[in-house]
């Protein structure tokens, strides 16, 4: 499982790999040889659970892809002397919120993947309105 974490914290990987992997995943670990198809005797779902509830402990490839991925969101968000949050923004976020990004007509695989996993966190993410000062009426998600 430690073969793709190089890509999948780069590029969101499309669900057909991702089904191909875990396919190739479950198929190595149920059967004794290449020739003998093998039966598998849990869900791949199940697997993924962790050991203490019943599962194997296998890592959901998806989940992995987009906590890799919010790994480089969050860099975005905290590191911006960095020459890589420096790029990013001056074309993709000019404002400098990773959040709001511009619309591109042909953004790369790269930005694509890391706004997909924008959206992702955005979703469980808490806003704290604090003093009020920064709080936009227009923009910010009410």
């Amino acid at each position: 499982q430690s073969i793709p974490t190089n890509a999948f914290s780069v590029f969101l990987a499309p669900k057909g790999i991702i089904e191909k992997l875990q396919s190739r995943m479950s198929l190595m670990w149920w059967t004794s040889n290449e020739k003998n198809c093998g039966r598998a005797m849990m869900a791949w779902d199940r697997m993924c659970h962790p050991q203490g509830m019943g599962g194997l402990g296998f890592r959901d490839l998806h989940l992995f892809n987009l906590a890799l991925l919010g790994r480089q969101v969050w860099r975005l968000m905290h590191f911006i002397d960095t020459l890589c949050f420096k790029v990013l923004s001056a074309k993709n976020f000019p404002d400098g919120d990773v959040f709001r990004p511009k619309d591109c007509d042909k953004p790369s695989y790269t930005w694509s993947s890391i706004t997909k996993a924008a959206e992702a966190l955005q979703e469980g993410f808490v806003w704290l309105v604090g003093d009020g000062k920064t709080i936009d009426i227009r923009r910010d998600n009410w």
